[in-house]
Parts: structure tokens; C-alpha cells; sequence
């Protein structure tokens, strides 16, 4: 399923550079809050899309006035996946923290923080992943790993 929507390339990957900043902070500081920061962003973003997204809004509001911008068009659904990703890995990792032990909810947030550092720099994200998986397109090696087996199970 595509639907595109067109977003400044540049506050998706302010986006993808704040969240991972959060998440090796939370992790550096052995600290929840911003666990619970990142799991807003995502939980919001995944409703209002990608181009309502709090952090692309705010790179809109106060950045890009000042610097220049190109637009590029995305995948609405393939942003949606990712957020859901997002919110799911850093909700795992809350619920962890206050209702099991803390040390899940470390694991969960080095994953987590290890998934968004790779998409910030632009290799394997979970938009990808969907991508290639329900688009058959934009595929990384990982993502043409699991094409391979969906199609081997049919």
C-alpha cells in the first residue's frame, strides 16, 4: 500500500537523529525519561503521519526558516510502520522498567537506540523493511532476506 506525502528531507532526518540522541541518553544517563520522551514522539507521530510528526513540525517552525530545504515525497504508510516499531520497542522497554526489572528495559532501549542509529544514518530502517517487504522496492540486505523467506513460504 502507498500513499506518499511530502515532508523537508531534512526534518525527517532531524527526526531520526533526535530520537537516537534520546535513546543513547537515556541509556549514558541510565535514565527513563527520555524513554518515555522517544515513546511520545513515536506513539503521536504514528497517528498524525509522518509529515504531523511533533519533531518534523518543530524543525519546520524553527530551522528550516533559516536554512535551505528540499522537499522529498515518503511513503505515509511505510513512516507509519516504522513509528509503530518505535512505539512498540520503547513501550516494551517502559513496561520493562516498571514492571519487571530494569536491566529489560536497558535491553529493549540498546536495541531500540541500536535500530534508530542505523536508520539515522541511512541504512536498514523499519520503513525499509516495509518497503521491500509489501512495496517490493527499497530493499536492504535484511529486508531482501525476509522478502526471500515470505515468498519461499507461499
Amino acid at each position: 500500500m502507498i500513499r506518499m506525502v511530502n515532508v523537508k528531507k531534512q526534518s525527517v532526518a532531524f527526526c531520526k537523529y533526535v530520537i537516537a540522541g534520546l535513546l543513547w541518553t537515556a541509556i549514558v544517563l541510565q535514565s527513563v525519561i527520555p524513554v518515555f520522551v522517544v515513546f511520545g514522539i513515536m506513539f503521536v507521530s504514528a497517528f498524525t503521519g509522518v509529515q504531523n510528526s511533533p519533531l518534523v513540525i518543530l524543525y519546520n517552525i524553527t530551522i528550516a526558516k533559516y536554512t535551505k530545504t528540499t522537499d522529498e515525497y515518503i511513503n505515509m504508510h511505510s513512516m507509519r510502520f516504522a513509528h509503530i516499531v518505535g512505539s512498540m520497542f520503547s513501550g516494551l522497554a517502559l513496561l520493562g522498567y516498571y514492571f519487571i526489572h530494569p536491566i529489560l528495559s536497558l535491553i529493549f532501549t540498546v536495541i531500540l537506540a541500536i535500530l534508530q542509529s542505523i536508520a539515522a544514518l541511512g541504512y536498514c530502517s523499519a520503513q525499509k523493511l516495509y518497503e521491500c517487504v509489501i512495496c517490493n522496492s527499497n530493499c536492504c540486505r535484511f529486508g531482501k532476506k525476509v522478502r526471500s523467506i515470505k515468498k519461499n513460504v507461499r
